[in-house]
């Protein structure tokens, strides 16, 4: 008897097909936040980018310095979007790119893949909401600057992977009480597509250097107390800002994309 094997062959391709299809409307609980501490993956794992839908992002509630043990409301939410699926993927990381804090989901949301520490994603009721609050609670002892990492995902519900909008974001450093008193500058996001922001924590100016991984200066920048770094001549990769301020030197790190 001659078998059939691309029947065979469908058959077996469909529940694969249905689960590509299908199963991210339920969050992807993995580490797709954009953040360093998640290799910089997005939501583009899953989902093709290149298409506009003229959404635009914002995180809300993300206090400007956090206290340990204190749980902060966060709000994440998508706008001007002319589609009817959306999704997300949050964390916090400290300045070493571990993870940071606990979550609780809230309203469409349910944790990551690794627990309470690991971040947010949507539920399959969340996929069709575009605003998502949750709450974060900073560690129990000072760990330092803290930065919100997210993707998100605007679909057109076409059941493939193309066609959709991906937009990621972070938010400026969270410093720790105990930390204000003794930083130069805040920058944000950490990872950059084209404009950094660099804000000094004294009135007075100072100077900044960018400097590759190979310890080569790229660039010297004098600061006033707000500042955005133009930095689109800058090819992708990590890079270390130090910065100079009354005296003092602190140096961070952010990736361009």
């Amino acid at each position: 008897m001659k078998k059939n094997y691309s029947f065979y062959s469908l058959l077996m391709a469909l529940p694969v097909a249905l689960i590509l299809l299908v199963g991210f409307t339920g969050g992807q609980g993995g580490n797709f936040s954009g953040s360093p501490g998640d290799n910089g993956s997005t939501c583009t794992a899953c989902h093709a980018p290149g298409a506009n839908h003229n959404g635009t992002v914002t995180l809300t509630g993300v206090p400007s310095d956090y206290t340990a043990g204190t749980t902060y409301s966060l709000t994440l939410s998508i706008s001007g979007s002319s589609v009817n699926k959306f999704g997300f993927n949050i964390t916090a990381e400290d300045q070493n790119n571990t993870k940071v804090g606990t979550w609780t989901a809230g309203t469409g949301s349910r944790l990551r893949n690794g627990g309470a520490g690991n971040g947010l994603t949507h539920n399959s009721s969340g996929s069709s909401s575009s605003s998502w609050t949750f709450s974060w609670t900073a560690p129990s002892t000072d760990q330092g600057p803290v930065t919100f990492h997210y993707a998100t995902i605007q679909a057109n519900s076409a059941g493939g992977n193309s066609g959709d909008q991906m937009v990621s974001g972070s938010s400026q450093q969270v410093l720790s009480n105990g930390d204000i008193a003794n930083t130069t500058f805040q920058l944000f996001p950490t990872v950059v597509q084209d404009e950094l922001n660099v804000n000094l924590t004294s009135q007075n100016a100072g100077v900044a250097a960018i400097y590759d991984m190979n310890g080569a200066m790229v660039h010297t920048i004098e600061l006033t107390q707000e500042n955005k770094l133009n930095l689109t001549d800058l090819t992708t990769g990590l890079y270390l800002l130090s910065v100079t301020a009354e005296g003092r030197t602190q140096t961070e790190r952010f990736i361009k994309k």
